[in-house]
Order: structure tokens, then C-alpha cells, then sequence
């Protein structure tokens, strides 16, 4: 009895012993779900609008410890909580691949899961920011019978179709959620992206007529500025120059007074243009005092003053060397340099004519220039070696720009005959088979 009564303590200690590994086993395993969770949670919660990164430390341990579950409980009934943690985790740290991923493993392998619509939805965002449009269309549209996701989703598909210009269904959908109670910025957001949408589509007049309805609800005065901008950009590409100084006048922010610049460019007011670009070269912002040196420039060189163009574009250069209005001042000053290096020729007249046409073509895309200079040169300098070139310059961009069919003709031709022989006359000749049976064909019947 007394042996019997040992083995029966013996057994209830291993039992007990057993017992307390599985109980801190099992504490072991609820933790790490626990965890993983929680740190999904805390990341979760500093982003905004489904787009924007906070806290990546947070969503890297979540991602450790969901990667932990499955690696150490591959049968546990959470795999697809840590498969969806991983998935979204990855997505708002910006690893769109890797989200995919996760979450496409997930849709494929549960999709009974709780968790299939939102993966779905993260699906269609991640396919959107990796410019994967119709992917995301897809994927956006499946999660539309999801009473919890239908209005984000249609929300997001204004962002996919903005982005992919499929903007006829912008347009749709923008309807739908008209028709439904959307929140302030819900309501924000469809009139921008349409209002933006019929900008791109230079529907100018509707598009006005958006950004008006919206800036009479937008309350934060950042956004009320940017709308502004934007109404007065619009004026000005309808024409309605008084509208749009009066938005303007009376604003001192530096935007509002560029804009102005170009409204006063456009009526040919260049002096008062002049005054305000004079004034924003003093601003503080490197950028701001770059570009208003950058316009000066463009209006001397409009008026053929080189001298004063370079030395403006030289100084918006010198305020943001590495900026945008830097980097084009960089060019285009060096452009002009070699223009007025060209102009000062006292040897050869007619090579330097011909080098400033193609200036005038290349590198500043200003054809009327281009033209009138290579025409200088094969009429009043037939002979030169010059003039071929010339003219076959001008037959080039009366065909390829221009596309005018008669005087591509014309000029092949004259090109063969006045220089036979040439290079020029193979290619005109080349051209000239190609374009005389489309004259024949667009020519009139008797």
C-alpha cells in the first residue's frame, strides 16, 4: 500500500509538472498574440486617412511577433490575425510588396476569415501606390458589398481613377457619394478630386464652379488658401482677367503675388509684373527670391535684353543652386551666353546664323526664331555649306511639327533640285515618297 501510495504521488507531481509547462506554454502563446496585437494597435493609431506613416518602430514588432505566431504555432487559429497584422503592418510602414504579399496569402488560404474585407480593401490601396490601377479597381470593387468599407472604398477609387486619368469614372463615382450623408472631409474630398479632375480636362468653367461650392464649406484657412489658388488659376485659364485680379489683389502671400506676375504677363502689363517680381526677390525663402530673379529673367529675355537675362538668371542660380528655378536659370543662362557669343561673330556670319537657329530650336523650343534664322541663311546665303542644312531644318520641322504636308513638299523639292547630290536631297527625296500619295489622297476632286 505504502509503494502504491508513492506512485500515486509520483504520478500527481508529473501531472502537476506538466500542468505548469503547458500553462506557461500556453501564457507563452497568448502573449505573443497579445503582443502582436497590441503593437498593430499602437501603429494603427498614429496613422491618419490610411496613407500616412508614424510610428514604423511599432509596426516592426508587430511584425516580429505576428511572424512569431505562425513560426512557432503554425495550427494555431490566429495565423490569419498574424497574417493580416504583417500584412497592414508592412503596408503602413510602405512596403507595398511585401504587404501584397502577406495579405493576397491571407485572401487566398482563409477566405472565410474575419479579416478578408479589410485585407481586401489594404489590397487595393497597396496595388494604388504601387500604381498597379486596375489591380486596385479590382480589389477596391470586391469590398463595395462590405457595408463598413463600401463608402472608403468608393472614396479610394477617386484617388485610383485621378490617378490613372480614367476620369469619366471619377466622375460616377464622385455621384454616388453625393447622393449619400458623407462627413465634412468626405464631402471635401469628392469636390476636390473632382474639381481637380475637370482642371486636368481644362473644363475650366466647371471646374470652378466645384472649387466655388467647396471653398463655401472649407473652414481651415490653410485649405481656404489653397482653394483660392486655385480659383484664381482658374480665372486666369478662362480668361476672365478682371476675376481673377480681384482674388488676388490685397493677398500678400508670396503665391498669390506669382500668380499675379503671370496675370500681368498675360494682359502685357509687364512693368507692374516687373514691380512685384522685384519685391519677391527679397523673401526669405530661397526658392520664392529664385524664381521671382528666374521671371525677371524671362522678361528680358522676352524683350531681347540678354544682358539683363543673364544676370537675373545667374542670381536666381546663386539664391537655390540646387533647386528647380536654379537649375533652369543654370541653363538657360549658359543658352543665352552662347547666343550673344554667336551674335558677336565677326568672322563667319553665316555658320553663327545657322548655329543660333538650331538654338533657337533645340534648346528653347522657340520655332518662329528657328525658322526665320534657317530661312536667313539658305535664301540670302545660297552657296554656303550652310544652307542645305538649313533647309532641310526647315523641311523637318514643316513635316514633323508643324505637320504641314504642302510646304514639306515644296521645300523637298527645292532641297533636291537646288542640291542634288547632298545627303539633304536623299533624305528629302525619302520624304517626298512618303508624302506625295497622302497630298494625292487629301487633295479635292474636280
Amino acid at each position: 500500500m505504502r509503494f502504491t501510495a508513492e506512485i500515486l504521488r509520483g504520478r500527481a507531481l508529473l501531472l502537476a509538472v506538466m500542468l505548469c509547462i503547458a500553462l506557461v506554454a500556453s501564457c507563452a502563446y497568448f502573449n505573443t498574440v497579445y503582443n502582436a496585437k497590441n503593437y498593430y494597435r499602437e501603429g494603427r493609431r498614429s496613422v491618419a486617412h490610411d496613407t500616412l506613416v508614424m510610428d514604423a518602430q511599432s509596426f516592426d514588432k508587430a511584425i516580429e511577433k505576428a511572424t512569431s505566431i505562425i513560426v512557432k504555432y503554425p495550427d494555431t487559429r490566429w495565423v490569419d490575425d498574424a497574417l493580416f497584422i504583417m500584412g497592414a503592418s508592412y503596408y503602413f510602414k510602405g512596403d507595398y510588396s511585401r504587404s501584397l504579399e502577406k495579405l493576397d496569402f491571407l485572401i487566398t488560404n482563409y477566405p472565410g476569415s474575419d479579416f478578408y474585407a479589410e485585407a481586401k480593401y489594404l489590397v487595393g490601396l497597396a496595388n494604388y501606390k504601387l500604381k498597379k490601377y486596375s489591380a486596385a479597381v479590382a480589389a477596391l470593387k470586391e469590398v463595395l458589398d462590405e457595408r463598413k468599407f463600401r463608402k472608403k472604398a468608393l472614396l479610394m477609387m477617386l484617388y485610383v481613377y485621378y490617378g490613372s486619368d480614367n476620369l469619366g469614372s471619377l466622375y460616377e463615382v464622385a455621384d454616388t457619394l453625393l447622393k449619400h450623408s458623407l462627413r465634412y472631409d468626405e464631402r471635401r474630398t469628392v469636390l476636390r478630386l473632382s474639381g481637380m479632375a475637370q482642371y486636368k480636362e481644362e473644363r475650366y468653367a466647371a471646374a470652378l464652379e466645384t472649387f466655388t461650392r467647396l471653398l463655401a464649406i472649407t473652414r481651415d484657412e490653410s485649405d481656404r488658401r489653397d482653394l483660392k489658388l486655385h480659383i484664381a488659376e482658374t480665372y486666369l485659364q478662362l480668361g476672365e482677367h478682371e476675376q481673377c485680379r480681384n482674388f488676388l489683389i490685397g493677398e500678400t502671400d508670396a503665391e498669390f503675388r506669382d500668380l499675379l506676375v503671370d496675370l500681368y504677363m498675360k494682359t502685357g502689363n509687364t512693368d507692374e509684373a516687373k514691380d512685384i517680381c522685384h519685391e519677391l526677390t527679397q523673401n526669405v525663402s530661397p526658392d520664392i527670391s529664385a524664381e521671382a530673379y528666374y521671371e525677371l529673367a524671362q522678361i528680358y529675355e522676352m524683350q531681347d535684353s540678354f544682358d539683363l537675362a543673364v544676370a537675373y538668371y545667374d542670381s536666381a542660380l546663386v539664391k537655390s543652386p540646387g533647386g528647380e528655378y536654379g537649375r533652369q536659370a543654370k541653363r538657360k543662362s549658359e543658352i543665352l551666353k552662347r547666343i550673344q557669343v554667336l551674335t558677336a561673330e565677326p568672322e563667319d556670319t553665316v555658320r553663327a546664323r545657322f548655329l543660333l537657329a538650331e538654338i533657337y530650336f533645340a534648346d528653347l523650343n522657340d520655332l518662329p526664331q528657328a525658322v526665320e534664322g534657317y530661312e536667313e541663311v539658305y535664301r540670302g546665303h545660297p552657296n554656303s555649306k550652310w544652307a542645305p542644312k538649313a533647309m532641310y531644318a526647315h523641311l523637318w520641322i514643316a513635316n514633323r511639327v508643324y505637320e504641314d504636308k504642302m510646304l514639306a513638299a515644296d521645300l523637298a523639292r527645292a532641297l533636291i533640285s537646288t542640291y542634288p547630290g547632298t545627303e539633304y536631297a536623299v533624305s528629302a527625296q525619302r520624304i517626298l515618297e512618303e508624302l506625295e500619295p497622302r497630298i494625292e489622297i487629301d487633295e479635292p476632286e474636280h
